[in-house]
């Protein structure tokens, strides 16, 4: 019951509502306003020649602030440059340096082969000793 009287008063609401404001269309031909002066009467309004100057004015601190910060971007641009390079040389000091470490890593696991290949031979010579003593021992007795 809430909900119908709750439509039909929107509805009722809305329709007069329009039907009142029909009449009242604002025009805006019925105000005239002085070239000279604003809404307020009293202050006068710049001439062409004002305007011109101050459009000059701004044109000219435009380009300025134009100029300025394509120098700041010139500079920033020259910073990024000589940090990369910088940056590069680090990179070509840390590849030398690497260089230099994996060829002294592959120096040491090649003498680690090799000793590791003298140690089983040496081994193999005192096994084989250790059995010639071992059948010696056998024959003896």
């Amino acid at each position: 019951m809430r909900k119908l009287l709750l439509s039909i008063f929107l509805i009722t609401f809305f329709s007069v509502n329009s039907a009142y404001s029909a009449g009242m269309v604002y025009d805006p031909s019925e105000f005239v306003i002085d070239e000279k002066t604003n809404d307020m009467g009293s202050v006068k309004l710049p001439d062409n020649d004002e305007i011109s100057s101050n459009i000059k004015i701004s044109t000219r601190l435009a380009q300025e602030t134009v100029s300025q910060q394509s120098d700041n971007f010139n500079n920033a641009l020259f910073e990024l440059d000589s940090a990369q390079v910088n940056i590069r040389n680090e990179l070509l000091d840390y590849k030398a340096k690497y260089q230099e470490v994996d060829t002294q890593y592959q120096l040491i696991k090649e003498q680690r082969k090799v000793l590791a290949e003298q140690i089983r031979n040496v081994e193999k010579r005192v096994r084989d000793i250790e059995r010639s003593k071992n059948q010696i021992r056998k024959t003896m007795i």
